[in-house]
Parts: structure tokens; sequence; C-alpha cells
């Protein structure tokens, strides 16, 4: 067991780490939104900088998700935890650290978008409104993880 609480230790570090940054950038362009495709014509290359480093962390926070569900599924010592993606999804949602499928497929989709190019700005608009939508249960998730897997890692 004392592998598996280093690995969920390790694991939590970097998606805390990519948390933090997501919910930095989200607190800095967040009253930016909902954009309109207008608006995101005219903003400057800073302000598309920012915006294209939040999409960026939102899909890399998104992304650390699953490999962090698992690595408290595997501290768990749940055998569903190397099972399906699905198997592992339900231990989640067990655990309450997700909700439904359906909001999953939605963040997943979004993360997905992200390394796609959109040469329209309607398309990037979607995307980035989107993420703007995602960001505070992305967070809560990742909170949600934290406050399990400290159980844990205080019984040792």
């Amino acid at each position: 067991m004392t592998k598996h609480l280093e690995i969920l230790r390790e694991t939590l570090r970097i998606i805390e780490r990519a948390a933090t940054q997501l919910r930095y950038t989200h607190e800095k362009v967040v009253d930016d939104m909902p954009l309109s495709p207008e608006a995101f014509e005219t903003l400057d290359e800073g302000k598309r900088e920012r915006l294209d480093a939040y999409a960026v962390r939102y899909a890399r926070c998104q992304d650390l998700l699953y490999p962090a569900m698992r690595a408290l599924g595997r501290s768990l010592l749940e055998p569903r935890a190397d099972r399906s993606f699905l198997e592992l999804f339900v231990l989640m949602q067990e655990q309450n650290i997700v909700q439904s499928t359906e909001d999953w497929e939605r963040q997943r989709s979004l993360r997905n978008a992200v390394g796609h190019e959109y040469p329209d700005a309607e398309g990037i608009v979607d995307i980035l409104n989107g993420i703007a939508g995602e960001v505070p249960a992305i967070l809560d998730y990742v909170d949600r993880l934290q406050v399990r897997a400290s159980v844990l890692l205080e019984k040792t």
C-alpha cells in the first residue's frame, strides 16, 4: 500500500499545481466571459495569449483528473481502479468526487477541442465560453480528490 500512497501523493502534487494555475487564470478572465466572436476579434495579443493559456491550463487539469482518480482508487485498494474507465468513474461517484458521466463527457470534449485549430472566432469563442462554464466543476473535482485523499494519507 505504501507504493500506492506515494503515487497518490505525487499525483496530487501535480494536479494541485495545475489547478492552482487554472484557478489563477480563471480569475483573470472570468469577468470577460462570455465572449462574443466580435469581442474576441478586437482583443489585443496579451489578452489572446491569456485566453490561450486558459484553454491549455483547463485541458491539462482535466487531463490529470483521470490518473489522479486512478491513483486514489488504487490507494483505496479498490479492484475497480484497474478496470474500465466506467468502473473507475462509478467508484469516483461513490466517493463523491465526480457527478455525472454527461458532465465528464462535456468536460472531456472541451479538453479535446483545445488541441484542435479553429480558424474562426466563433469556434474559439464557443470553446472558451464552454471552458469558463466548466472550470468551477473541474476545480471542485480536484478539491474533492484532495479531501478524500487526505483522509487516506493521514492514516499513514
